[in-house]
């Protein structure tokens, strides 16, 4: 991480990351790859060979009102960024800086009434709830050509319905020499009080030991391709690719299915199930029990039977760490109102 003390007000501001103090140096690599490809499709676009950041800060200023407010975070966090190396290196000077980041700090993102519920950000909708039969056919059409990426993706959408990971953390699964299976959180952040655990372990209760078995063997293909300098976002990129290529040929209600669209239905399911708030945050490693019933699938949407099936066992201290929400077992109990006034 870089220290922070030489730079100027403007290079020390909060951005997409954060604090300059509180940035990992993966956080800074990140940034430093989205700025260089930033550079790249510019000079395309111009056919030259080099670009300045003021000329970027300029373009982006441009597309603006067209971008979501993160999206415009980003980008500004990578012209900071090299704004900062810049700065080390002493290739920059203080005039230059003040200039861009007063370019930056004119623009505004799109209106928030121009980003409703009619404009989906990804071709495949916000689908919350999956059919089974709907999920057993893109399961099969995944594997009827088994390549390793297309049977990571199968067992991504199979097992997501009973581990609740995020696509991201199944993409991490490891298992240790026990024999047990974890994967890394994708949200946790003890300075922002987000996700339960950095690592958690996978709770297999309702699996059969084949089907343990299998996961085992997902496992170990991650291994290899990680061997082979496959990132969990490329994973993840792919995987995504070959649930697209599935839903082309099973069509139907499958157009709107996604690599998140399981852990919806997972929660749905746990909800039927009569677990209660906190209980769900630890399976999927909530650190408030809010956090599941404001944003993810109801009860009503869950499979038929899930009711009837024998939740998994939690660990009691574990719930004990979670954010205590307002609602009890069902998740239906509505606060009451109070006294009209008179």
């Amino acid at each position: 991480m870089t220290e922070t003390s030489s730079y100027p007000e403007c290079l020390r501001r909060a951005d997409a990351g954060g604090h300059v103090q509180t940035r990992t140096t993966q956080t800074e690599t990140r940034y430093r790859k989205r700025y260089e490809g930033m550079a790249k499709t510019w000079c395309q676009r111009h056919r030259v060979d080099m670009v300045t950041p003021f000329e970027l800060a300029t373009d982006i200023g441009y597309r603006a009102s067209g971008l979501t407010r993160n999206a415009l975070k980003q980008y500004h966090a990578a012209i900071r960024q090299h704004l900062r190396d810049l700065w080390d290196d002493g290739a920059i000077g203080f005039d230059q800086v003040e200039r861009i980041d007063a370019l930056l700090r004119q623009q505004a993102p799109m209106a928030k009434t121009s980003t409703g519920k009619g404009k989906p950000k990804t071709s495949a909708g916000r689908a919350k709830s999956v059919k089974p039969e709907t999920l057993s056919a893109l399961v099969g059409e995944l594997l009827a050509r088994p390549t390793s990426i297309r049977r990571i993706a199968a067992a991504l959408l199979e097992y997501g319905i009973d581990l609740a990971t995020r696509p991201g953390e199944f993409l991490t699964m490891r298992e240790d020499p026990l024999g047990r299976l974890w994967v890394r959180s994708a949200k946790y952040s003890e300075t922002n009080e987000k996700g339960l655990q950095p690592a958690r372990m996978l709770i297999v209760d309702a699996l059969e030991r084949f089907e343990i078995d299998e996961l085992k063997e997902i496992a170990a293909l991650l291994l290899t391709e990680r061997a082979q300098k496959a990132t969990t976002h490329s994973l993840l990129h792919r995987c995504q690719h070959a649930i697209r290529e599935a839903r082309k040929v099973v069509g139907g209600r499958s157009r709107k299915v996604t690599a998140y669209t399981v852990r919806h239905q997972a929660r749905a399911n746990m909800a039927a199930m009569e677990m209660t708030a906190e209980e769900v945050a630890v399976v999927m490693n909530h650190a408030s029990a809010m956090t599941a019933q404001s944003h993810y699938a109801p009860a009503r949407q869950a499979w038929k039977g899930a009711a009837k099936v024998k939740p998994p066992a939690i660990d009691p201290d574990l719930v004990a760490k979670v954010r205590p929400g307002n609602s009890s077992r069902g998740w239906n109990v509505q606060i009451a109102p109070g006294p009209k006034p008179t």
